[in-house]
Parts: C-alpha cells; structure tokens; sequence
C-alpha cells in the first residue's frame, strides 16, 4: 500500500496525537493541526489527501476550517468526525463538501477504511 498523508484536526491535542500515532502505526504518513493557522501551515508543507476534521456542537470554527481546506484544494478529501448533538454541524460539512461523516467514538478500523475508501485505495477487509 502507498503511504496516504493524513492531516487530523481538532482543537484537543492529546486527541489528535493519539490518533496520528494510531494512523502512523497502520503505515499512513499524519500529522495534526489543532488551530486554523496549523491548519493552513499544515496544508502548504504537508500537502494532505485526507483530512480528518473533528467537529463539535454547533460548531461553526470547524465548518470554517472545512471551507478553507476546500478554498486551498478542493481535492483534498475531508472525513468529519462528529461528537454528540454535532449531528446538525455534520449536516452542514456535507453541503459543503465533506467526503463523510463518522460519529465519535469510532473505532480505527473504521476510520481507516473511509481513508482508504475516499482515496481510492479500497477496504482494509
């Protein structure tokens, strides 16, 4: 399997470390971002095909983030992982380009199927 960049994006750190070690550990090359300039930093060195954007309730910085990953390339494909009452917020980063859209928690392997599946690369399984 060819190495996926992966960009995780939430505002708590330890989250977003944990799952880019997890992600690492399964082969992918990830990284994280947990403000909007990280973010947009993030974008121009790193160059991400995914990106993993946590959104909360109605949380309208994570809808903003999701349209300036679009504005910068809209190639770049976004699974939204949505907390409890984010369902609404979930909605919205469809309309607006979201590949998908995960409730959290879930579990890796399923995280990484949608990788593998919105990049093209096919099903763990």
């Amino acid at each position: 399997m060819r190495e996926i960049k992966v960009l995780i994006v939430d505002e708590e750190p330890e989250f977003t470390s944990i799952l880019v070690d997890r992600l690492c550990s399964w082969g992918f090359a990830a990284t994280a971002a947990n403000s909007r300039e990280e973010v947009l930093e993030s974008l121009t060195a790193f160059r991400p095909e995914v990106v993993v954007l946590g959104l909360q309730d109605r949380d309208t910085k994570g809808l903003d983030i999701l349209r300036m990953i679009k504005a910068f390339d809209s190639g770049v494909e976004v699974i939204l992982l949505v907390g409890k009452g984010a369902a609404i917020a979930g909605m919205r980063g469809m309309e607006q380009g979201a590949a998908d859209c995960l409730s959290q928690p879930i579990e890796l392997s399923v995280l990484i199927d949608k990788i593998k599946q919105v990049t093209g690369i096919g099903l763990l399984r």
